[in-house]
Parts: C-alpha cells; structure tokens; sequence
C-alpha cells in the first residue's frame, strides 16, 4: 500500500511539471522588468535635404504586467545636415547656416500584449517622444552682434520638440533573455530645425536583446 501510495504521487508530479513550466515560461515575460539595448535606423528630414536615413543606438526599459505595461527608451541617431536660419536682423546680414548634428529621442509609452503565446509575444505601444538636436555650429562668422543673438534664440526655440508615438514590435523569448524587433512612428514638428514642410512623419526601425531582471510585482501582496 505504501508503494501503491508513492506511485501515485509520482505520477501526479509528473503530472505537474508540464504546467509548473509553462508557468515558469509565462513569467520570464509577464510581470518582469527588463533592461535591454538596441540598435538600428531613423528616418527623419532636414531643410537641406527630405529624407535622411541615420543609424542609430540606444537603450531601453520595459516593465510588463499580464497585458500591459510601461516602455520607456533613450537613444541616438547619427546624422550631419545644413539649416538655414531667418535671423538677418540689418540689411548687411547674411541668414546664418547651421550644422545639425545627431538626433536624440526620449520615449515613453504605455503598452498593450495581446496574444498569449509562450515564447512569442507582440507588442504595440502608444505614448510621446521628446526629440532633441544633440549639437549646432555655426558655419562661418556672425554679422553682427544682433544677428547672434537672434540666431541663439531661433535655435534653442527650434532645437527640440514633443511629439505622440505609435510603436508596434514583437519579442521572442529564451528564459530570462528576449530578442525583440519594432517599428515606431511619430509626428515630424515643422518647428525643429531636422524637419522638411514635405515630410509629415519620422520613423525608426530597431534590433536589440532585452534580460529580465526580475519581477515587478511585490512579493509581498
């Protein structure tokens, strides 16, 4: 009777061990806080040129629950274009020329998983990104005082930008580690010096690995 009794008990672990793993496989995705690094390419625009292809590098942060979660991201774009500001303030004045150099974004947004499969899991996102022209100088010399002090002005209102964000990915996961590709778009503003009254909306398309460093429930509750 006692190995009758053992028996059984063997049989109902076993019995177990294949839902305690999917359990597991689960986890490694929802309810955890990743840290991960990416790479790829930008599409943005300038005055002196429409389209402008950039690589671009970076990190991100995703914290997921069972069906959403929260995405936050920093990142640059390397680039190298010409803008031309409306800062002639006298007649002897020549519109200065400006270097734009690189691309920075910062983006957060609230995500959605739908799907509930056990390794692969798709994404989509929606928030805003803060884009920022990391460096401009100045070609050549200023005509006048006047005109510097205009063209400071015209830059730092010009420099940056807010903008919403749609992101749409997918992450495929091996334990504690996730491989993960996505697009995201957003509203190119006509106000910043990377810009082209012909091109409406900027873009990037990124590769990067992402590890689970834990849960981002309280094990406590």
């Amino acid at each position: 009777m006692k190995a009758i009794r053992s028996l059984a008990a063997g049989v109902a672990l076993l019995s177990a061990v294949p839902a305690v793993g999917m359990a597991q496989a689960n986890r490694t995705f929802q309810n955890s806080w990743f840290w991960g690094v990416k790479g790829g390419g930008t599409v943005t625009s300038s005055r002196s040129k429409a389209t402008v292809v950039a690589p671009m590098g970076g990190a991100d942060w995703l914290i997921t629950r069972n069906r959403g979660g929260i995405y936050f991201s920093i990142d640059q774009s390397f680039l190298s274009q010409y803008a031309v500001l409306a800062d002639s303030v006298n007649p002897s004045d020549v519109p200065s020329t400006v270097n734009v150099k690189d691309l920075r974004r910062f983006t957060l947004a609230l995500m959605g998983y739908p799907g509930n499969w056990e390794r692969l899991h798709p994404y989509v996102g929606l928030g805003m990104v803060y884009s920022q022209v990391a460096q401009t100088t100045k070609v050549g010399a200023w005509g006048s005082a006047e005109q510097y002090n205009l063209a400071q002005k015209i830059i730092a209102a010009y420099k940056s930008a807010f903008a919403p964000v749609l992101l749409i990915g997918s992450q495929y996961q091996f334990r504690n580690t996730g491989v993960f590709v996505q697009a995201s778009a957003w509203q190119a503003n006509q106000q910043m010096l990377l810009s082209s009254p012909s091109h409406g909306i900027n873009a990037s398309l990124e590769l990067g690995v992402r590890y689970n460093f834990g849960s981002s429930v309280d094990s406590s509750r």
